[in-house]
């Protein structure tokens, strides 16, 4: 029996629609699968990267207490480390970026922090064998395995800015400039400046000069006025940060060697030595508390917050803060810690 026309018009219509249909949820389907199916290789490429780290970080840990001649090597190793994480880190944050939510990530993410913090725990045991190295004559310190002060002042000066804030000083139009120091930082590869928030606070424009004479205009990333620590962006060329490593500050003792750089009275480039004269020390500062301060004898003046208070390794252990007015050799400092806790929330 023949078809007429006109159904035979609306059959041809119908399949036509079918196999549009059916192509286009196919292709859906086989979009979503690629993806999924390179997402999962990714995941499963992170896991890899992870457990060799892992493999890397329990060899370190049998060495749990190295010669001095072998502290360099080691230090390194936890270096190119931190590196591997960093990679890892810039990984994960391109899988969320791509909307990738799963419980895979979330376990890349805790054994990320799980190894971050096994890190710190190994350069606080080499650290703790270095300070027990060190001695000191007649006020010129030597470090075994390490650099003299001069070498050590050379090697972090680069990473050291001075910060001028116009501020204002009240509601009237009132305006005034405000002095400090900075320092270098990278934030899972990006770079930002550390300060003290009251620097920087309430300022109209502030400026960002490096060690090399070149200024920047500064934006205010984020401050966390309760513990006094600013984040600051520039345009600057990557080339022109040093960051410097901040490390755990948990493992402070009484007496560890320290040295601050910074700017007092606006002399630029100015290095102080001291000591950890006390932890835990709380203060209150324009009916703000702040806790878990560094005490410390290294001298600070007008000029030298937000600079940063730092082991003879190089490395960040606090910034200077605030000294308590018309005392003799003591100064506090905001724990690394508390900087590297404020560094997270506010860059992410």
């Amino acid at each position: 029996m023949e078809v007429p026309k006109e159904r035979r018009s609306k059959l041809s219509t119908v399949v036509v629609v079918v196999v549009i249909i059916t192509m286009l949820v196919t292709g859906s389907f086989l979009g979503y699968w690629a993806g999924y199916t390179s997402n999962s290789a990714r995941v499963n490429s992170l896991k890899d990267q992870l457990s060799a780290v892992q493999s890397e970080i329990e060899s370190l840990q049998t060495q749990t207490k190295p010669v001095v001649q072998n502290q360099n090597e080691m230090l390194e190793k936890i270096d190119a480390l931190q590196t591997q994480l960093l990679t890892i880190r810039n990984q994960i944050d391109s899988l969320q970026a791509s909307n990738e939510s799963s419980q895979s990530i979330d376990q890349i993410n805790a054994g990320m922090i799980s190894l971050q913090n096994q890190l710190t725990s190994l350069q606080q045991q080499i650290n703790e064998i270095r300070n027990a190295a060190n001695v000191t004559y007649e006020n010129v310190t030597v470090v075994f395995g390490e650099t003299v002060l001069p070498q050590l002042f050379e090697q972090v000066r680069d990473s050291v800015v001075v910060i001028q804030a116009l501020v204002r000083t009240n509601a009237f139009g009132g305006r005034a400039t405000v002095q400090g120091s900075g320092f270098a930082s990278n934030f899972t590869g990006q770079m930002t400046i550390i300060t003290c928030n009251h620097v920087v606070s309430n300022a109209i424009s502030i400026n960002v000069t490096f060690s090399n004479g070149n200024k920047y205009n500064a934006n205010l990333k984020g401050a966390n006025p309760n513990t006094d620590v600013a984040v600051l962006t520039t345009n600057a060329s990557q080339s022109e940060y040093k960051p410097l490593f901040i490390i755990n500050s948990s493992a402070l003792r009484v007496g560890d060697s320290v040295i601050v750089i910074g700017t007092p009275y606006g002399l630029e480039g100015s290095m102080s030595t001291g000591i950890v004269s006390a932890t835990n020390r709380t203060i209150s500062v324009d009916q703000t508390t702040m806790t878990n301060m560094i005490q410390t004898t290294a001298p600070l003046n007008p000029g030298n917050s937000g600079g940063p208070l730092m082991n003879y390794q190089g490395e960040v252990i606090g910034m200077a803060d605030a000294i308590i007015q018309e005392s003799q050799g003591i100064g506090l400092a905001v724990p690394s810690n508390t900087i590297l806790q404020d560094i997270l929330e506010i860059m992410s």
